[in-house]
């Protein structure tokens, strides 16, 4: 009886260790082109975007390429139930809606479910105010809206440029923080 008991957990254990060996290597449960995002917080719309191709790991990993998401002030926030749609809220800038931050990337990965995203690639981030930053890499923090980078930092504005190690941005505030070697070049600036 003890020789089968110990025969079955044997088997039990084989059989458990090839079924995760097969779902490391199963193919994504979807794959979507042409994609656009509404993500929301109970029934406050959060963020918006769009991605040239996104796969759902089963893992609930999301992965998004060729990717922008625009995170609205919070006074921009829009209830599930309005009946004003976020693409109507869209500046003549660029297309992209008025307010808020945008975020592009050449690849964007992360948890929904965990508001985390990392943005890979090209990474430019415009706010409401103006800045555009341009890093290699950011990771975002979608519980305290924050940003945050430390491959190097490029911030352009209406009056200058900064260049910096690292960086932090609230979303909520459109404040960055800098830290490390900062550069800062202000243009208009007599001698």
């Amino acid at each position: 009886m003890r020789r089968s008991l110990l025969s079955l957990l044997a088997l039990l254990a084989a059989c458990t260790q090839k079924q995760a060996t097969e779902d490391a290597s199963a193919p994504p449960a979807v794959v979507m082109h042409g994609v656009r995002l509404r993500s929301y917080d109970g029934s406050t719309l959060s963020m918006t975007g769009e991605a040239e191709l996104a796969t759902w790991q089963r893992t609930g990993e999301l992965t998004a390429t060729r990717a922008t998401v625009h995170v609205p002030d919070p006074g921009q926030a829009q209830d599930a139930r309005s009946t004003k749609d976020a693409r109507s809220a869209k500046s003549a800038k660029g297309g992209q809606p008025a307010g808020g931050t945008t975020v592009r990337a050449q690849l964007m990965e992360g948890n929904p479910g965990a508001r985390q995203l990392v943005a890979s690639g090209d990474v430019e981030v415009r706010t409401a105010s103006g800045l555009v930053a341009h890093t290699p890499r950011a990771t975002y923090d979608g519980s305290q809206q924050v940003a945050r980078g430390t491959e190097g930092v490029v911030v352009t504005g209406p009056n200058g440029r900064m260049r910096a190690d690292s960086f932090s941005l609230s979303f909520p505030t459109g404040q960055f923080d800098f830290e490390g070697s900062v550069q800062t070049i202000v243009q208009g600036a007599t001698r």
